[in-house]
């Protein structure tokens, strides 16, 4: 068996499925949940306000490649309402966009390189590094190309198309661990051990109601083992993650169900199991010799790289950019001869690769577009957020317009020099509190029976030492501001010398810190009820349920991993494995008969014996006499096949059986849209 060829990070062919399934789900031949579970892979995401889409463009590793700009700022503007937005793992996103709109904007960006494949849904979400990655003189590789290849490694793999939840992965290029690896399901650190150049691996963390740090699993891997370090991580959440409650299906989960020992003993013998299995080709990486030390702070502002040139980090207030400042970026980026840009997860940009005489003519354009280019990144407000309401069905204080309201109050502030706030309008923590040295997350609280919109303060975090925010006072949304400004002045006025905000919240403690806060108790009490950016008063906390944590269809899921395991069967022949290649095509036949009884209305749940999933597939035999013929011919190969020196005949019948299986559940498939038919497609919308 060859290795497979590389995956593209866009094929058109993503277009014509995305269309079909509209199609379907227009038609009524899908439910909305079955389409919510399908859109959401293809990066369209249902927002708060009903018949428009949040677009969700997936940038691995960060990587923007200076023509993207110029893709970007059109679109947005041909089919969105308002600014874009840099996100805290390096996406872009665009809000309002019609349903109906949805197919020729994909096609625009499909057709300029441009992916949203699995950037949303329970699938490998964007992989993510550090915001100076390929320039950084402390790096010994460039972790966003690491982050990019991987992401093509597992782009349209059917293992990572419906898992238990999402699963994020981050890449950091040295020790100062600017990917932030202890809030990552998966995690690679860059590091060289008895002079081979190698990653160490963390697993298990997360941040969400429930924040757990990461684990070290594996104290050192070479970057030929990535792929397998992934499919192992992944193989863990499938098997042990809940998929009944979607509130506790993350893998974060499974190492606080287990503790750290077993957890990683799991994942070291999956590890194990899978080594020397055939992986998507991953191509070399270009390691170097650091010129400097690790830090403690991401560096910002005019930053010498390792290769002669600069990079040039643009400070972009809450990350969000109009379509005119995407044109204007394009136009400077261009004129510069910059090739690539770097999205950062505290929502800037990165300029790479700018030649010595043209630095002054960069910073000044992206000055004059509203963009600041510190000469330390203390010199400009550490604050972002995410959507909030604006757009997230489950968002409950403004958090948006609040930050705004913070990071312009820290301009010039020197109380505020150097301390991040980090805002999330829930507990789901998408705009990082957990890990801020002053973080705010939403939720509502009455006050004399009447709920209001509330904050909950966290201090002290840092997500590249594993620091999740210790538990503050609540406060309301509408004194959050003070308490903000309040915090502040008391770390600068009280702090000792070297003291973390951290330190300094500790040694306070919940007394110290109440007693700070003390002037704003009480204060305000009729403006209360009313959030940031509001005329009306709070309603409460939305009711809704939001899409992070997607459904599945059973029907989907089935179908992918029995598709996984055929994959399997002939990576274990290929391995000389004849014992687990036996293993994986029994695990196919089995995943494709439950599959059938499924959309039977039968029980197929994982726990059913596989004598019972056989006996239940033959009560079918009047109504799906080729089936069951399929069925019997697969179980009289394997017979065969235990004896035999090939696996090839099992294996064959095995694909049989699972197409024959396809053909029966799955209804005529409706003609896939070519690029060309969209038309007809956007005016059946209308």
């Amino acid at each position: 068996m060859n290795e497979a060829a590389a995956e593209p990070l866009v094929r058109l062919s993503d277009l014509g499925e995305y269309c079909q399934g509209l199609e379907r789900h227009w038609a009524g031949e899908w439910d909305d949940e079955r389409w919510t579970a399908y859109r959401v892979r293809f990066g369209v995401y249902g927002q708060r306000q009903p018949g428009v889409q949040m677009v969700r463009i997936k940038v691995p590793g960060g990587i923007v490649p200076t023509p993207w700009l110029k893709v970007l700022a059109k679109v947005n503007r041909e089919y969105a309402q308002g600014d874009a937005h840099v996100t805290t793992r390096q996406d872009i996103q665009i809000y309002h966009v019609p349903l109906g709109r949805t197919p020729a904007l994909l096609e625009e960006l499909y057709g300029n390189g441009i992916t949203t494949r699995e950037a949303c849904g329970n699938t490998l979400r964007n992989m993510t590094s550090c915001a100076l990655a390929g320039a950084c003189p402390r790096e010994l590789v460039d972790a966003g190309a690491v982050a990019a290849e991987l992401a093509r490694l597992w782009i349209r793999h059917p293992l990572v198309q419906h898992m238990p939840r999402k699963f994020k992965v981050s890449v950091s290029g040295c020790a100062t661990d600017c990917g932030g690896s202890a809030i990552h399901d998966l995690a690679f650190v860059a590091t060289v051990r008895n002079g081979q150049p190698g990653f160490r691996v963390v697993a298990g963390g997360g941040l969400g109601a429930q924040a757990i740090t990461a684990v070290e699993v594996l104290d050192f891997v070479t970057e030929g083992e990535l792929a397998t370090v992934i499919e192992a991580g992944v193989r863990l959440h499938q098997r042990y993650s809940d998929r009944r409650n979607r509130n506790a299906a993350r893998i974060k989960y499974v190492l606080k169900r287990f503790g750290a020992e077993k957890f990683t003993t799991l994942f070291r013998e999956e590890f194990e199991r899978l080594r020397g299995l055939t992986q998507r080709p991953l191509p070399g990486f270009a390691w170097r010799q650091p010129t400097e030390a690790p830090v403690a702070r991401t560096p910002a502002g005019v930053l010498a790289s390792h290769d002669g040139t600069f990079s040039v980090v643009a400070y972009v207030p809450l990350g969000l950019l109009s379509s005119d400042q995407l044109d204007a970026l394009h136009a400077i980026a261009e004129t510069a001869g910059v090739t690539q840009l770097r999205t950062t997860r505290d929502q800037n940009l990165a300029l790479l690769g700018v030649a010595p005489d043209r630095v002054a003519d960069v910073v000044a354009g992206l000055e004059r577009i509203g963009f600041r280019v510190p000469a330390a990144a203390e010199d400009v407000p550490d604050v972002i957020s995410c959507p909030g309401p604006t757009s997230r069905r489950i968002g409950i204080t403004n958090s948006q317009t609040f930050a705004r309201h913070v990071e312009a109050a820290a301009v010039g502030d020197e109380t505020a020099r150097g301390v991040s706030v980090h805002v999330s309008g829930c507990q789901n923590s998408c705009g990082l509190h957990h890990v801020a040295d002053i973080g705010l997350h939403g939720m509502a609280k009455k006050i004399d029976g009447r709920s209001a919109p509330h904050y909950q303060l966290h201090l002290g975090g840092d997500a590249r030492i594993g620091a999740i925010g210790l538990p503050g006072p609540v406060v309301p949304a509408r004194l959050a501001d003070r308490a903000v400004k309040l915090l502040q002045a008391g770390y600068a006025a009280g702090r000792e010398a070297g003291e973390s905000v951290r330190g300094w919240a500790e040694r306070l403690g919940k007394p110290g810190l109440t007693a700070l806060l003390a002037p704003i108790d009480g204060q305000d009490a009729d403006g209360l009820f009313v959030d940031w950016g509001e005329a009306q008063a709070f309603a409460g906390a939305p009711q809704t349920r939001g899409e992070c944590a997607a459904p599945f269809a059973s029907d989907d899921l089935l179908a992918d991993l029995a598709d996984d395991a055929l994959i399997g069967v002939d990576r274990f022949v290929f391995a000389g494995r004849r014992a687990d290649a036996l293993a994986a095509a029994e695990q196919a036949v089995v995943y494709a008969a439950r599959r059938l009884l499924t959309t039977r209305g039968q029980p197929a749940g994982d726990d059913l014996p596989e004598a019972a999933v056989h006996a239940a597939l033959h009560g079918l035999a009047a109504e799906l006499p080729q089936v069951v013929a399929a069925l019997d011919a697969a179980a009289a190969e394997r017979l065969r096949a235990a004896d035999a020196d090939s696996f090839d005949v099992y294996r064959e019948a095995v694909a049989l059986f699972i197409d024959t299986v396809r053909e029966a559940v799955e209804a005529p498939a409706a003609p896939v849209a070519a690029v060309g038919d969209l038309a007809a497609i956007l005016g059946a919308a209308e």
